[in-house]
């Protein structure tokens, strides 16, 4: 069975309880401008040229067949118009301008790395988290994963959007340990501001909850979008509907911000400041009289 994976991460922090390991996985079927994790939305692999690590050696000029890298008067180009993401310009380059994210792995070999850190899960009570992306689009791998961590007693989190058909949570439900449900909007601003569908996302959640599992909500906190009082009495409101019993709060930082420009792409979000510490903390008020909820890094 094989996967598209856009990186694997030891160590990871804030992905779940204890010490864990974080497979992202390559696929978005959403486009938030607040995304901190471009380079895991398409389905194929990405390569990343950050321009200030580049010294112009000229290495990946040879090293690139389709002639995508130009190096003149101390100066690089890159066109991604005949790009096949081989690599061969990401190995070549010494100063790591160039990165390539994604790429297809086996089953075994996304779990060889995961065992890896497996005394420090039962040390921490950490484990794996499937992320992205969204994990779920590739369901079949997803469910083949955890039932083989839970065979081998680790820990799984699941992180997900919920822009899936619910047969994707019922491949996976009986083996994942932990959910964590991104809830981006109010369920009539899902298209609109995440191309997402906002019904079938508060029913998956709704569903997912009713048949057992252990979800927190996690709501990314956006100026401009939904960082109001009176939007998280909305939110409020539609997440008691579904059950939900816990909630985290993810303030909005620019630190993928870079990404873009490396992956040639606009960063819609560049004029917003994340939110001020007395905004977040009037909202945990409102959310924690609802749920037990918290402001998570």
């Amino acid at each position: 069975m094989i996967g598209r994976i856009s990186r694997l991460q030891h160590f990871s922090v804030g992905d779940g309880p204890g010490i864990r390991s974080t497979v992202f996985f390559q696929g978005c079927n959403l486009h938030c401008d607040w995304c901190h994790n471009p380079e895991t939305i398409p389905l194929k692999a990405a390569l990343l040229f950050y321009r200030e690590r580049c010294t112009a050696c000229g290495h990946c000029v040879q090293a690139c067949s389709k002639k995508c890298h130009r190096s003149a008067s101390g100066c690089h180009a890159f066109s991604r118009t005949a790009c096949n993401l081989c690599g061969a310009c990401v190995e070549a380059c010494t100063p790591q301008a160039l990165e390539r994210c994604g790429q297809e792995m086996t089953l075994d070999e996304v779990f060889r790395f995961i065992e890896e850190d497996q005394d420090f899960y039962a040390a921490s009570g950490g484990g794996v988290t499937l992320s992205g992306g969204e994990p779920l689009l590739q369901a079949d791998f997803c469910g083949e994963l955890v039932k083989k961590c839970r065979e081998s007693k680790i820990n799984t989190v699941i992180d997900t959007a919920g822009n899936i058909p619910y047969t994707a949570f019922e491949k996976i439900l009986a083996d994942t340990s932990m959910f964590y449900y991104d809830i981006k909007a109010a369920e009539e601003d899902y298209q609109a501001w995440t191309g997402g569908d906002g019904a079938r996302i508060f029913a998956n959640l709704k569903q997912l909850i009713a048949d057992g599992a252990d979800v927190t909500a996690r709501i990314p906190m956006i100026p401009q979008y939904n960082l109001s009082p009176e939007y998280a009495e909305r939110m409020i409101l539609r997440l008691r509907s579904c059950g939900v019993k816990k909630v985290h709060l993810l303030p909005f930082h620019r630190l993928g911000s870079g990404k873009y420009q490396a992956l040639g792409r606009e960063y819609t979000c560049a004029g917003l400041a994340p939110p001020r510490k007395e905004d977040l903390e009037q909202l945990l008020i409102l959310f924690s009289a609802a749920f037990e909820a918290a402001i998570a890094g």
